[in-house]
């Protein structure tokens, strides 16, 4: 832009008045030797002074002639091409010169032509990178933000204008340090931060960089939740560890079952009773093993394969006091407000309370009078369902979530684990915390988005 505005100077300033003084000169030193030469010819041919007068008028009158018009034809030019430089000052590449009988200054409108052309490309493909880009972001879940030197927003996605800004009115106006979780986000460092707010809770990844816009200093934040992706990570590597090893003892349990059954069916014809008795007792308790290993691995297969949900809007009062006639030898305290819908699916749901309920149920199993309190809470974009019981509490909270591991008997690891299995694809949370070391009690919060 600079170098188009020192163009158009020079050629409004100086070109205008060298073009000038130019033809003045050329005018001069043709027109004065023809005078010369034209009033000696005129006395010598003894013609009347009169006419010599008229004659030296006219040419006169046709020397300012040329003059004027070689001026007005360069001013003409010079203005051409400061109005299209002015254009594309201005950022419009639409303007375009006319033909031109001067080939040198039809040379040059046709460079700049084709310059505006360049330029026209360029921002056309400027604004559709930037339109792809803003799409992009508006689609992403991470939380993408940008501010100016003085800490102002200058750049917010749709996640940022909802968690961060608050949905303001006017993002380019707000300073980020000026909100709550803005505040937090300038002031921390790259890496986990672990953010307790009503809108943004739990660890997320922050990465702070700083960038040139207009040649000036610029700052970028983008906040990814981390719990997700660690728990993605978790469960993609404990999904592969079910598939090698529901492969490799399929592969096992399958010949042991064939060949159960075979020497079960051969050790029918043996007489004698009390060793035919002994060895199908035998045979019997392996082919009872192998059912239940087989059982064990096809209840863990479908953590690996659990489908998509398909969600609708469930009442969520109805689907709790239609899952409380399940247990009848507890009473189910609903607090939750009426008229109170939930986007989920309803079969996945039901399983994740049903497994709580059913936690909730044993962890009770020594008190007389078992109860469960079932509320709800909204905070920002987050409903919150919270189920308490009364029982004995978690013993071990750090593995609660970790297949495999379970503190019962008859207990198999795989019944939180897929209730936050669940949560996590329903782009949702489940927590666990014992309510009193002394009363007892575990209080399961279900988070779920909230419009």
């Amino acid at each position: 832009m600079k170098l188009f505005k020192l163009a158009r100077k020079w050629l409004l300033g100086h070109s205008k008045y060298y073009q000038s003084d130019h033809q003045l000169k050329l005018v001069l030193l043709v027109s004065i030797p023809c005078f010369f030469i034209t009033i000696t010819a005129l006395f010598l041919a003894q013609i009347s002074i009169y006419l010599i007068a008229f004659i030296l008028i006219i040419l006169a009158l046709l020397c300012s002639y040329v003059v004027v018009a070689s001026k007005l034809n360069s001013e003409y030019q010079i203005r051409t091409l400061s109005n299209l430089i002015e254009s594309m000052i201005e950022g419009d590449y639409t303007l375009r010169g006319r033909l031109q009988t001067n080939q040198a200054f039809q040379e040059l409108l046709s460079s700049i032509n084709e310059l505006a052309n360049t330029l026209s490309q360029h921002k056309i493909e400027a604004k559709e990178s930037r339109l792809l880009l803003e799409r992009i972001m508006e689609q992403m879940d991470a939380i993408v933000l940008a501010t100016d030197e003085s800490g102002l927003v200058v750049m917010a996605n749709a996640s940022a204008k909802k968690l961060v800004l608050e949905n303001a009115n006017n993002v380019n106006k707000v300073q980020l340090s000026s909100t709550l979780i803005g505040a937090e986000i300038v002031n921390a460092t790259s890496g986990i931060v672990d953010f307790s707010h009503t809108n943004l809770t739990g660890e997320h990844f922050l990465l702070k960089e700083s960038f040139l816009s207009e040649g000036k200093n610029h700052q970028l934040y983008i906040l990814t939740n981390a719990e997700r992706l660690l728990m993605e990570k978790e469960r993609k590597a404990w999904q592969s560890l079910l598939r090698v090893l529901s492969h490799e003892m399929n592969n096992s349990l399958t010949p042991i079952a064939a060949i159960s059954q075979t020497m079960q069916s051969k050790l029918q014809k043996i007489n004698d009773e009390e060793q035919k008795k002994s060895l199908l007792e035998g045979i019997g308790i392996i082919n009872e093993r192998a059912d239940s290993l087989s059982e064990f691995i096809a209840s863990y297969s479908q953590l690996a394969h659990l489908p998509k949900p398909n969600t609708s809007k469930q009442e969520l009062v109805m689907m709790i006091d239609n899952l409380a006639a399940l247990y009848p030898m507890c009473k189910v305290k609903c607090l939750v407000e009426s008229e109170l819908f939930i986007e989920v699916d309803k079969n996945q749901f039901e399983q994740v309370l049903i497994n709580i309920f059913k936690n909730a149920v044993e962890a009770m199993s020594q008190h007389d009078e078992k109860t469960i309190e079932v509320s709800s809470k909204k905070e920002g974009i987050w409903l919150h369902i919270i189920i308490r019981d009364h029982g004995a509490g978690i013993a071990n909270l750090d593995n609660v979530f970790v297949p495999f591991y379970t503190t019962k008997n008859q207990g198999s690891g795989i019944g939180l684990t897929l209730c936050r299995q669940i949560m996590f694809n329903h782009n949702g949370l489940i927590k666990l915390k014992n309510v009193d070391k002394n009363l007892g009690g575990v209080e399961v919060t279900l988070s779920l988005p909230h419009a």
